[in-house]
């Protein structure tokens, strides 16, 4: 009998904790990627480049600053051209398609003394996730719009101001004013 509960007693000593369940679906590449030209792109050469170097040829000699009459570096080609505003414009869809709480805040207090650092993903429509960390230790954090909740810590309720969000900060009943800032 006493070595059935010794190996419960075991058993519950042994159990590992969960990790917390995100609500996000997983990666999926997308529909339309931020590149991909069409089977003829660049294969005729571009008006007026078609006799021009691709390469700068290595340096024999010391180059003279005034040597340099427009520019330092060559002409992109028209690939490399496409493939950086191919780059840009997946960046810019993907900026304007995130919510307002998307990217790296602090937590301060009314004094302005950092309280938290959060990094939170917001999708821009459903439920914002994201993580904490601090002089507690660091955990999950989630919100709905209205109230950021730092998991294990406490929750804020959130009011738009400008560039950032101020509330109400709840900490095991005592609520004082705080402020969400982008950090420098």
């Amino acid at each position: 009998m006493s070595g059935l509960i010794v190996l419960a007693f075991a058993g519950l000593l042994m159990q590992e904790v969960a990790p917390h369940p995100s609500t996000q679906a997983a990666y999926r590449a997308p529909v339309i990627r931020p590149f991909e030209p069409g089977r003829d792109f660049a294969r005729e050469p571009a008006q007026g480049d078609a006799d021009s170097e691709l390469y700068r040829r290595p340096l024999e000699a010391p180059v003279a600053v005034e040597a340099y009459v427009r520019s330092y570096e060559y002409t992109p080609s028209d690939i490399e051209a496409a493939y950086e505003q191919g780059v840009t414009s997946a960046e810019i869809r993907a900026d304007q398609a995130a919510g307002r709480l998307d990217g790296a805040w602090r937590l301060v207090d009314a004094a302005g003394r950092r309280l938290y650092d959060l990094v939170l993903s917001d999708p821009g429509v459903g439920a914002v996730e994201g993580g904490w960390r601090g002089p507690a230790g660091w955990g999950p954090a989630t919100s709905d719009g209205a109230t950021l909740t730092l998991e294990g810590v406490g929750a804020m309720t959130l009011e738009r101001t400008g560039s950032g969000w101020r509330g109400q900060w709840t900490v095991g009943g005592e609520t004082v004013p705080a402020s969400l800032i982008r950090p420098n």
